[in-house]
């Protein structure tokens, strides 16, 4: 008998949910989408995709993925002072578990796929209480939300998250740096055991296409002080004035957009193409592809440069240097340098053999390690499927 478009003698539904700023849509927005994608070419599967953000359910729409809109708060910041609205964060987790619960009970899921903080807790109670399996993926904010978790009177909202990760079955995260840094904020045990990692990827789109006529940087994602964008601008600056008759382009939105694009202003050089619905294009016809990230759990940007063959400049951080071999697949540079990205850029500008091996050597790597498709098929398909 058929509901929501699917047929329960056939379908095993899967939700999976994942929330985000408003001005936020990287990689780990778009992650949903993708395994949603490949997991309803399985006919025993029906995946459909829960959100708040806009830009997150237009993608997913635009690419076939069924899709709500849900709820979301967009306060996440209770540290130091605003602690003391901990009793309003306790009643707005109470009004979501039982929103869920009756989002649940209409969409019968067999698996609910949870990728977003305030989720963790909520919607897998909710799950749970309607005994459907439920798997983490923890798009780098675990070794945040578990930090001073051992401290009996700090973090409360990261002691209900630890206790919701003892129902469920699995934590997916995204690099062996990251499994790292949550280990060392909780007990061995249970919650721990229940941790794997799984790479992010990307679809094989690679099409060579014919680059800008002036050799072009390109960044991409949001424009915030953590993305490395004053870093990068102030290197681009040094090397505008050593080398002209190139540009360097800032792809994605953000809060601070403004504030950069003040401080870029005198060099007309450098160019913010906004929001673009189909990024990988831009990424496609520039010369060398730019990271500078304080910070990151495992970057889809970097795995699509890496797909598309692109030299690469990086932070050494994170998960970075578990994409980036350093003078073999990219260049990793040390975190807030802006004389090393310098030193970075003009060196490939300069060097095409190196420019040409960087290239080569990162399609190589994405073709071993991190096709989405088959990262899909041989983890989270098997895991909807109870095969893992």
């Amino acid at each position: 008998m058929p509901y929501n478009g699917y047929s329960t003698m056939r379908k095993n539904v899967v939700i999976l949910i994942r929330n985000a700023m408003p001005y936020d849509f990287g990689g780990g927005e778009r992650v949903p989408v993708f395994i949603a994608r490949e997991a309803k070419k399985d006919d025993s599967l029906a995946p459909i995709v829960f959100s708040r953000s806009k830009m997150l359910l237009e993608f997913a729409a635009a690419n076939s993925v069924k899709n709500r809109k849900t709820w979301w708060w967009s306060r996440q910041n209770w540290s130091g002072a605003r602690v003391a609205l901990l009793p309003a964060y306790l009643i707005w987790q109470i009004i979501l578990f039982f929103y869920y619960v009756v989002l649940f009970i209409q969409y019968r899921p067999s698996t609910v796929h949870v990728q977003s903080k305030d989720d963790f807790i909520a919607a897998t109670f909710a799950a749970r209480l309607l005994r459907a399996q439920v798997i983490w993926s923890d798009h780098a904010d675990l070794k945040h939300i578990f930090k001073n978790h051992r401290i009996w009177y700090k973090n409360p909202i990261g002691k209900m998250v630890y206790l919701a990760a003892h129902l469920i079955e699995r934590i997916v995260v995204v690099s062996k740096e990251d499994e790292r840094l949550i280990s060392e904020s909780i007990p061995s045990g249970t919650v721990r055991d229940k941790m794997k990692v799984v790479y992010n990827g990307a679809f094989d789109t690679y099409k060579p296409m014919k680059k800008y006529d002036k050799f072009t940087f390109i960044s991409t994602g949001r424009l915030v002080t953590d993305k490395g964008i004053g870093e990068l601008i102030d290197a681009y600056m040094l090397f505008s004035e050593e080398i002209e008759g190139t540009e360097l382009h800032f792809l994605g939105d953000g809060p601070e957009k403004e504030l950069f694009q003040k401080r870029a202003a005198s060099n007309n050089s450098i160019i913010f193409l906004g929001y673009q619905q189909n990024p990988l294009d831009y990424v496609n016809k520039s010369h060398v592809f730019l990271l500078p990230t304080y910070h990151e759990g495992f970057s889809l940007a970097l795995v699509e440069a890496c797909m598309l063959s692109m030299p690469i400049i990086a932070t050494d951080i994170g998960g970075n240097p578990e994409i980036i071999k350093d003078r073999e697949t990219g260049l990793l540079v040390d975190v807030k340098d802006a004389v090393g990205l310098y030193r970075a850029m003009v060196e490939l500008y300069n060097d095409e053999k190196l420019r040409d091996k960087l290239s080569m050597n990162a399609r190589n790597e994405y073709v071993a390690k991190f096709n989405f498709e088959t990262i899909i098929r041989e983890e989270f398909i098997n895991f909807y499927k109870g095969k893992a």
